[in-house]
């Protein structure tokens, strides 16, 4: 966990410092901050808790396949949510995708 909250902070303040260098600063009002703050850590704090936790449990191979999927559900979600076009090589590809997630847990 340490190691992992680490990596996020200095990966955000590096982030930070290389848009201020070229000018790229973000006018975001202050008001946006808490949503920001919240997006920050269900979708990437959490996930990547959740595959640290998974490499210890179930292992890399096992654990890297299941994240895979993680566009899966963010296509899902795009479709659901914002009315995105779910299109047929998505449902073919989503559906290789959970067999070979099945196959997996099999073995």
């Amino acid at each position: 966990m340490l190691v992992t909250s680490a990596k996020c902070l200095l990966g955000g303040s590096s982030l930070l410092l290389v848009s201020g260098v070229l000018g790229l600063w973000l006018l975001v009002p202050l008001s946006v901050f808490p949503y920001l703050i919240v997006v920050g850590v269900f979708s990437i704090g959490l996930s990547i808790l959740f595959f640290m936790l998974g490499l210890r449990e179930i292992g890399s191979l096992r654990t890297g396949v299941i994240f895979s999927t993680s566009s899966l559900f963010g296509a899902a979600f795009a479709f659901a949510v914002l009315g995105e076009e779910f299109m047929l090589i998505q449902v073919l590809a989503g559906l290789l995708m959970v067999l070979g997630v099945h196959v997996l847990y099999r073995k």
